[in-house]
């Protein structure tokens, strides 16, 4: 259990702890399962005051580390050969551990369906649980959604069915119709149901991603959060880097982005770089 617990200052701090009691699940998923903190938190947190509990139920090793505090970032220049040999089995390892049911789960309708936009035969696009301004899904009718207030903190995710696309790297000339068709399926499902036109939403992918099931952000211009430089990259182009040449511009370009000092990828590289 990953206990997230955010103070008043900003600061996150994060604790696991060995659960033998029963909890009660308040979540839509597994991932993110909300439980009752009555009892599970009583003794950490008494040296805590004003503070926002966040509890991530089974929370994976990459979560944990997610919420600890930083020690730095540093830019990798990832090689195909670098992708190849130390980059790529690591996510195969992640996919492998089970730790992507959760995904399986809101693809497939068995959870979050409250916050289901639009359900196409290849992909679904959700309400991102980081928009947390947004309605309650549950209980504000959908019609009381257009033109709402918290369309500034516009934030919704758009994830494919098929298996075996991990990452922008898997990303080939047949995945092209694939984009364009998730792309334009969110775009009017935001537009229909918030009100916000496309020349006001950004579309883009993470480079490295959050989990390893390919999935592209939609947000607002005014919300910049997970668009900087040297994550994000524009699912329009996405596109038109894979119309070039033989459409495999991903499988052999050399990708630049920011990874966090001590994470589980940054040791693996850190210690191949060591034996060279």
């Amino acid at each position: 259990v990953g206990v997230i617990v955010n103070e008043s200052n900003g600061k996150d701090d994060i604790q696991k702890l060995d659960v033998d009691t029963a909890m009660t699940a308040k979540g839509e998923n597994d991932a993110t399962n909300q439980l009752n903190p009555a009892q599970l938190l009583a003794s950490a947190l008494k040296s805590f005051g004003s503070f926002d509990v966040e509890l991530i139920s089974p929370a994976s090793e990459k979560q944990l580390y997610r919420a600890m505090p930083s020690l730095g970032s540093t830019f990798v220049h990832e090689t195909p050969q670098l992708y190849n040999t130390v980059v790529q089995p690591y996510i195969q390892s992640i996919i492998e551990g089970n730790s992507l049911n959760w995904i399986q789960n809101i693809i497939h309708g068995k959870k979050e369906k409250e916050r289901l936009l639009v359900e196409h035969d290849l992909f679904v696009v959700n309400i991102d649980t980081k928009w947390r301004s947004h309605p309650d899904p549950n209980t504000v009718p959908r019609e009381q959604w257009l033109n709402h207030e918290s369309t500034s903190d516009l934030y919704c995710l758009g994830i494919v069915k098929q298996d075996g696309i991990a990452t922008l790297r898997d990303l080939t000339v047949t995945h092209i119709p694939l984009l364009k068709t998730l792309q334009e399926e969110g775009f009017s499902a935001i537009e229909k149901i918030y009100g916000v036109t496309r020349d006001q939403v950004r579309c883009f992918v993470h480079y490295q991603p959050q989990f390893y099931h390919f999935h592209v952000h939609f947000t607002r211009l005014e919300n910049e959060i997970g668009s900087t430089i040297e994550r994000g990259h524009l699912v329009s182009d996405i596109i038109q880097n894979l119309e070039i040449g033989d459409g495999s511009f991903y499988e052999k370009r050399t990708i630049t982005y920011k990874l966090k000092k001590a994470s589980p990828l940054h040791n693996l590289i850190e210690n191949q770089s060591s034996l060279r």
